[in-house]
């Protein structure tokens, strides 16, 4: 499709061509999205949020649609109509045309092929699941060299959005955001899961001699929940978390999440972000595999891959063509949100497992071994708190599920080895999980049958986690100091991902590689190479470099960008094309930079 774009430029008309998504498409909106940009449930719609089990892929009541410019409200109404639709879970502006729909459940694959048969409809999709990407249980701004660029920035000015599980609302370390909202239907922003208030101690934890400090500790933090407490979503709540913070402001966005495959809705939703200039980073995913893995591997998204303390790949870390660069993701020592957890009228520190039920629960303990087997579990377990040893070879589902199964309503691992346990359940459960210490653990089962108290909201810590998830982060951060510096001088999104790229220290094979991409991302030689090219560019608007932007200026430009000039490349992202043209008329038509 081709869109059309006219620039008047002192007397000089000139017509561009750019090959793009149709503009006229606001009469198909069935949902109106709320002044900040954030979209809502239609009118009388239920909650639609269903956690998935194990092996489940895709929403069973959601569908993502995109109808064609000039589609008919009436067309649209009816085609909604035959295909059961109960209305809109959300719009997303910066994609024209395009919304997450609610059906029936078990309805999905009927309502597909009539809106896909449908000649006002574009394209018509499932809806998949994505979840946190963070393993068992971190270090890493020393080797991204952060700190060799705080006297000059740390991330004032920027505006990095974390889509994850929400945020620890007044953690000591970690600044207010300036805008928070949840996408998953029935949830708070609260961050009960830990993954979400983690990755954000990274990008930003603060200055203040406690705890830790983030990557750009100076930048300003927006939330957006587009995980459940189990740590799990899906691309439409990650989608409307995209489309709300792009149109909110935000100049980079981080996310420690994926699954599913491709789907065109997404393609489009990450292309638009692009095109409003925000850079969107995520993680490559943990399965130690070369399968494409989304989002990380759109196009116009920056995939991140993780290395340990020594600069060796880590083990779990994702490879493959989609690679773009390399960061820390190795026991990384981040914020936290921690337990509430007593027993016999004292209180202990306990981890919350990726994936633990959000409510509280409380009964007497009741020692259950290894739990690997049902058989483990005696019956008045019913009711009451499961107490299992690691270890055996089980893995934390297996013994959390088992104990549900049984009946308890709630369950403590205690950990084998010293220090404490965190862990990821790789399910979405319905009751508290928490890890204890070994000490703990077996003061807990030597007390017997004693009265247990779990909830997920006890506090504020700090703790380790590894996984690209970790990884994402870190880049995310950098990327800040460099806006931050940078900002003002108009340097845009597109040039700051080619001088991360550019100035990245080479881990494998020479050049850009399938598992560490371009290197192991450093911070001060990107802000060198934008400095350098701040002072040798210029402002793109001034093309001919006279100090002045007037029509030459046009002129100039168009000589170079239709010859294939490197220097019309004014958006750094490798390529001559239409996003130049509006990169630099952008700029031109607000009288340079």
């Amino acid at each position: 499709m081709i869109k059309q774009k006219s620039h008047a430029v002192a007397g000089l008309s000139v017509l561009v061509l750019i090959s793009g998504l149709s503009l006229g498409m606001s009469d198909v909106q069935a949902d109106k999205v709320g002044e900040n940009g954030a979209g809502r449930a239609a009118a009388g719609l239920s909650s639609t949020w269903v956690e998935p089990q194990l092996g489940d892929l895709y929403h069973p009541m959601h569908v993502f649609v995109r109808f064609r410019a000039g589609a008919t409200p009436e067309a649209i109404a009816a085609v909604k109509v035959r295909a059961g639709v109960e209305g809109v879970l959300y719009t997303y502006d910066i994609v024209p045309g395009l919304s997450l729909l609610k059906v029936p459940s078990g309805q999905e694959e009927r309502a597909l092929a009539i809106l896909n048969a449908d000649p006002s409809v574009m394209y018509a999709e499932r809806d998949s699941y994505v979840r946190a990407l963070a393993q068992e249980t971190p270090y890493g701004i020393n080797s991204v060299r952060a700190p060799q660029t705080w006297p000059t920035s740390r991330g004032d000015g920027a505006i990095v959005a974390v889509l994850d599980t929400g945020f620890a609302i007044g953690h000591p370390d970690l600044p207010t955001p300036i805008m928070m909202q949840s996408f998953i239907s029935g949830q708070t922003v609260q961050d009960v899961n830990t993954h979400g208030t983690h990755c954000s101690g990274t990008v930003l934890g603060l200055d203040n001699d406690i705890g830790v400090i983030g990557v750009a500790p100076e930048a300003q933090l927006m939330i957006g929940k587009v995980l459940g407490d189990s740590g799990s979503g899906s691309d439409g709540s990650v989608g409307a978390g995209v489309n709300w913070a792009t149109i909110n402001g935000a100049h980079v966005i981080s996310l420690s999440l994926g699954g599913g495959g491709f789907t065109q809705a997404m393609q489009d939703l990450y292309y638009a972000a692009n095109e409003a200039d925000v850079l969107v980073v995520a993680a490559a995913g943990n399965s130690n595999n070369s399968n494409l893995f989304y989002p990380a591997a759109y196009d116009t998204v920056f995939g991140v891959s993780a290395v340990d303390s020594n600069n060796n790949k880590a083990s779990f870390s994702n490879y493959g063509v989609y690679i773009d660069i390399a960061a820390p993701g190795v026991n990384t020592l981040s914020t936290v949100p921690v337990a509430a957890f007593s027993f016999g009228g004292n209180s202990y520190s306990a981890s919350i497992m990726t994936g633990s039920g959000s409510g509280t629960a409380s009964g007497n303990a009741v020692f259950c071994g290894l739990g690997g087997d049902l058989s483990d579990f005696p019956p008045e377990v019913a009711g009451n708190i499961a107490v299992i040893r690691r270890g055996g070879g089980f893995t934390f589902q297996s013994k959390a599920v088992n104990a549900i199964d049984s009946g308890a309503v709630g369950v403590v691992i205690v950990n084998n080895t010293g220090g404490d346990l965190a862990g990821t359940l790789n399910m979405g459960l319905s009751v508290p999980v928490f890890g204890v210490t070994q000490v703990d653990g077996e003061a807990l089962i030597a007390a017997g049958n004693v009265l247990v108290s779990m909830s997920p909201s006890g506090g504020y810590s700090y703790g380790y986690k590894s996984g690209t998830s970790m990884a994402c982060p870190h880049v995310a951060g950098v990327a800040a100091l460099l806006i931050g510096e940078f900002g003002a001088d108009n340097v845009v999104a597109a040039q700051v991902r080619a001088a991360m790229v550019a100035t990245a220290l080479d881990l494998g094979d020479p050049e850009r590689d399938d598992i560490f991409g371009a290197g192991l991302i450093q911070a001060d030689a990107a802000m060198l190479y934008l400095a350098e090219l701040v002072d040798t560019r210029g402002c793109p608007a001034d093309f001919d470099r006279n100090g002045g932007v007037d029509g030459a200026d046009v002129q100039a430009f168009f000589l170079a960008w239709e010859g294939g000039d490197h220097e019309a490349d004014v958006n750094y992202d490798g390529g001559i094309d239409g996003r130049d043209v509006d990169s630099f008329f952008d700029v031109w038509q607000r009288g340079g930079c």
